[in-house]
């Protein structure tokens, strides 16, 4: 990331990952979007990418996403962040100090106050926490560390999320990212069915995480209507998702779609819903 011949404004600066963008990355951008309000200041936001398991050796890699890119500056535009600032997560940032990022990267970019979780660390093997983020900060900006937030005594992460997509428990995840979750995606192919029903693929981006293996009651939200489905993801499914949905006729191929993931069916429940669907099976 360069910062020649760019002109930077006073802001607040919310920091973090932030994959998924669940509840506890949100209580993050709002506690910093009041901070901003107050001050008079530029809300941002910085985040990495690629995640840093890909360049750092972990035991725990992370390859796949909660939310890509591309759908990650979609929702900062949502919250409200009015400048976004990407770091390229490689070898030579991962060596910089926690004293180097905090005069290379905050001071340049003007952070009069930095937000992030309490748990956020930097810095060579992540030797930067947030008391050193106050430490390096003193005379440069204010910094505020927003506490842990749970749902039955566990911690809402994105980690937490990936497990539950992990086991197929999705019915689970409201309770952490705030919502269902959801997969943007292209509609790649359909075919009619009997009484009305249509079968369909989705093509997605292939960054996206996908929830274990099986049949799912879903959700396909089309041009702000909202349909019942079902998804088929099998172990081989990469970036084409297969469905069935039934409601209406104006589903086209290349139409931009949202899926999302209600609950994972049980073999015994399968035929139930595909009768309540009005499918012959």
């Amino acid at each position: 990331m360069s910062f020649h011949d760019h002109q930077f404004e006073p802001c607040v600066m919310a920091l973090g990952f932030f994959d998924g963008i669940h509840l506890g990355h949100r209580k993050i951008i709002e506690t910093a979007k009041q901070i901003a309000i107050e001050k008079n200041l530029t809300l941002a936001v910085m985040t990495f990418f690629p995640h840093p398991s890909q360049i750092i050796q972990t035991d725990k890699k992370v390859c796949s996403y909660l939310s890509p890119l591309s759908v990650k500056k979609e929702i900062f535009a949502e919250l409200g962040v009015e400048k976004l600032f990407i770091v390229n997560f490689d070898m030579d940032f991962a060596k910089i100090t926690h004293e180097q990022f905090v005069h290379q990267f905050l001071k340049k970019l003007m952070c009069k106050h930095a937000v992030a979780g309490f748990d956020f660390t930097f810095g060579y093997k992540g030797k930067g926490n947030m008391q050193r983020l106050e430490e390096g900060g003193k005379g440069l900006f204010e910094v505020t560390a927003v506490s842990e937030m749970k749902y039955k005594n566990k911690k809402i992460s994105s980690t937490m999320i990936r497990h539950l997509l992990i086991s197929g428990m999705v019915h689970e995840i409201p309770y952490y990212l705030g919502d269902y979750y959801s997969i943007l995606g292209t509609i790649h192919q359909l075919s009619e069915q009997t009484k009305g029903a249509k079968s369909f693929k989705i093509l997605i981006n292939e960054e996206y995480m996908l929830p274990k293996s099986g049949i799912y009651d879903a959700r396909l939200v089309l041009e702000g209507s909202i349909y019942n489905c079902m998804i088929h993801i099998s172990e081989k499914t990469l970036n084409i998702l297969e469905g069935a949905v039934i409601g209406f006729d104006d589903m086209s191929s290349d139409e931009i779609a949202k899926i999302k993931f209600i609950k994972r069916l049980p073999i015994k429940d399968i035929k139930n819903f595909f009768e309540n669907m009005q499918l012959a099976i």
